[in-house]
C-alpha cells in the first residue's frame, strides 16, 4: 500500500525538514517530531480500507501502479522505488508494502540540508576548482534537484590478524668525499583481534558508482533507526544487490584497512615479501538508508551530473575544463621553468 504523509492540523501535504529535524507544515506552519506525525498517520491508516493497495502487478517491465491518497491519482512505481511523489498534486508518497519484511531498513540517516543549502554547497563547491569556465554557473541551467536515498549495506568486521613481512630500513650518509648506504631488514609479526565497523557498500546498480562513491563518507554517529517518515519529500530506492553479494567487498575492504594500519604502524623505508592469513568474518550486517542530493545541468550542449551529500554537503563530478585557462597555465609553468633554467645557465657559466 502507498502512504501520504498529510498535516494532522489541516490536511496540507507535509514533508520531512531537513533544517528542523522534523516535519513542517507549508501552509499552517505547524511542526512536528517524526514520531507524533507518524504516530498520527498509524491511527489514521487504521481507520481506513484497503483502497491504497497497489492496483496491478504492474506490465511486466517492474512498473507497479498506486493510488494517491490525497488525490486519487495513479501513482506509477518502478521496481526498486519505495518513496516517491504524485505527479498529479505533488504528495510525497511513501510505498509502504516496499518497506517491509527484508526490504525494511535497519537504520536511516535523514537529510540535514535542505535544496537550497544542497545547490549553495555545490556552487560553493564549483569556485573552488581552478579550471572551471567563469560563466559555468550563471550560464548553465540547472536541469533538475532530487533528493534521494541511497540503500547501502553496512558491516562490522573482526579481523583475527596473522601478518608477516619484512621491513627495509635504508640509511644513507656522507664522510669525506665518500657516500654510504645501509641496509637493515628486520621481521615484523603481527597479531591480534581488531574491528573495523560501517563499513559500507553501495547496494544500488541503476546509478554512476563513482559519482556516488565520491560523497559517500557520512558520519555514522548520526545514523538513527529507520521509520518511512524521513523519506517524506525524497525520493527512495530498495537495494538490489544482495547482502551475500557485497559480503566479499567487506572482507576485501577490512583486509586493506588492516594491512595499511599495520603499514602505517611500521616505520620502514619500505615493506616486502608480505603474508598476510589473517580471517575476517562479519559480525553483523545492516540494511542503511543515506541522503544524496542529485543535480543535472545543461552548459553548452552537454549534459552534467553531481552528487552532494545529504548530510555533510560534500560535492562531487565531472565539472567542464576552460582549455584556454589550462593552456595558459601550462604556457606560465614552462616560461617559468625555462627561466630557472637559462638563470642557472648564467650562474654555471
Amino acid at each position: 500500500m502507498s502512504l501520504n504523509y498529510k498535516c494532522p492540523g489541516c490536511g496540507a501535504p507535509i514533508k520531512f525538514n531537513p533544517k528542523i529535524g522534523g516535519f513542517k507544515c507549508e501552509y499552517c506552519f505547524n511542526k512536528y517530531s517524526e514520531e507524533e506525525l507518524t504516530s498520527y498517520l498509524e491511527r489514521s491508516a487504521a481507520k481506513k480500507d484497503s483502497a491504497q493497495e497497489p492496483l496491478s502487478s504492474g506490465s511486466g517491465n517492474g512498473i507497479k501502479q498506486y493510488v494517491c491518497g490525497n488525490c486519487g491519482a495513479e501513482v506509477a512505481a518502478g521496481e526498486t522505488s519505495s518513496a516517491s511523489f504524485c505527479y498529479y498534486c505533488h504528495s510525497p508518497v511513501i510505498l509502504n508494502d516496499r518497506l517491509s519484511g527484508e526490504f525494511k531498513p535497519d537504520k536511516v540517516i535523514p537529510f540535514k540540508i535542505d535544496k537550497k543549502e544542497a545547490v549553495s554547497k555545490f556552487k560553493e563547491w564549483v569556485r573552488g576548482k581552478r579550471y572551471v569556465p567563469s560563466d559555468f554557473t550563471s550560464q548553465s541551467t540547472q536541469d533538475k534537484i532530487t533528493g534521494i536515498y541511497l540503500p547501502y549495506w553496512q558491516a562490522d568486521i573482526e579481523a583475527d590478524i596473522n601478518y608477516h613481512a619484512v621491513g627495509v630500513s635504508v640509511s644513507s650518509w656522507t664522510s669525506g668525499d665518500k657516500e654510504y648506504t645501509k641496509t637493515d631488514k628486520y621481521d615484523i609479526n603481527r597479531s591480534g583481534k581488531i574491528d573495523i565497523n560501517n563499513i559500507k557498500e553501495l547496494a544500488f546498480t541503476k546509478i554512476d558508482k563513482n559519482l556516488i562513491n565520491g560523497i559517500s563518507i557520512y558520519d555514522e554517529d548520526e545514523q538513527i533507526d529507520f521509520s518511512a517518515g524521513y523519506l517524506a519529500g525524497f525520493f527512495a530506492e530498495q537495494y538490489d544487490i544482495k547482502k551475500e553479494e557485497a559480503e566479499p567487498v567487506f572482507t576485501e575492504k577490512a583486509k586493506t584497512t588492516a594491512i595499511n594500519a599495520i603499514r602505517d604502524s611500521a616505520d620502514y623505508s619500505s615493506i616486502e615479501d608480505e603474508k598476510d592469513e589473517s580471517v575476517y568474518s562479519i559480525k553483523d550486517c545492516r540494511y542503511v538508508l543515506l541522503p544524496s542530493w542529485i543535480l543535472t545541468y545543461l552548459y553548452k550542449g552537454k549534459t552534467y551530473v553531481f552528487a552532494v551529500n545529504g548530510q555533510t554537503g560534500k560535492s562531487f563530478g565531472e565539472l567542464p575544463l576552460d582549455k584556454t585557462r589550462l593552456a595558459l597555465f601550462s604556457a606560465l609553468v614552462s616560461a617559468a621553468a625555462a627561466g630557472l633554467l637559462i638563470l642557472g645557465g648564467l650562474f654555471i657559466w
